[in-house]
């Protein structure tokens, strides 16, 4: 079986495709299965050490942006797209997916897009409460939708291939089953939230 993840511009969509990779090579073993290819279809590889490890290849697949505020760059990312779905037709032709898993995010736009040229299966999966705009265009031709937020559902017109699944998260950040947090009388507790550059601006 060959696998294609795509999907990037943050951490958020990264790091989840990971999750996903281990846990369809774990299935495999536990299975006595043959170990599937997988590969990751991208802009940026965002993370060598860790594609190396998962034995995930990596292809590089350029994209665009398309901001909601004016810029100059709308005009040169909208020639990125195209050149991005151009290669990763290419790139899906020779590897031929059974699937492609799509975390969304502006990187996984070119790569879908080829994917529906090409008829093949499209899962998406998007984190957000409520689905940003790449997540949207893909799933008018996704074959499978995963939401980590129940109410994410209303966002898409075929509720019926919508599934809650919560978020992929890889087995090395989950903690013990023994886990136990101690809580010291008279202490606050304090939880910081946010991705990417909301994380930073809350950290600080």
């Amino acid at each position: 079986m060959k696998i294609v993840l795509t999907g990037g511009g943050s951490g958020g969509h990264f790091y989840p495709l990971i999750a996903v990779a281990s846990k369809v090579k774990e299935i495999a073993f536990e299975g006595k299965l043959v170990e599937p290819k997988i590969y990751y279809l991208s802009s940026n590889s965002y993370n060598k050490g860790l594609l190396s490890r998962h034995n995930v290849y990596y292809k590089w697949v350029p994209t665009g942006k398309n901001r909601l505020y004016f810029s100059f760059l709308n005009f040169t990312d909208i020639f990125k797209i195209i050149l991005g779905f151009f290669i990763a037709l290419y790139r899906l032709f020779i590897i031929f997916p059974d699937i492609v898993f799509s975390k969304g995010g502006h990187d996984s736009v070119p790569t879908c897009l080829a994917a529906r040229v090409l008829g093949i299966p499209i899962i998406m999966h998007d984190s957000d409460s409520i689905p940003g705009r790449a997540s949207l265009l893909i799933s008018r031709f996704a074959d499978r939708i995963a939401v980590s937020y129940e109410e994410s559902a209303q966002y898409y017109k075929n509720k019926n291939i919508v599934a809650y699944t919560s978020q992929p998260i890889m087995d090395s950040y989950l903690p013990e089953i023994t886990f136990e947090r101690l809580y010291n009388s008279g202490r606050k507790t304090i939880l910081i939230s946010g991705g990417s550059q909301g994380s930073v601006v809350i950290n600080d």
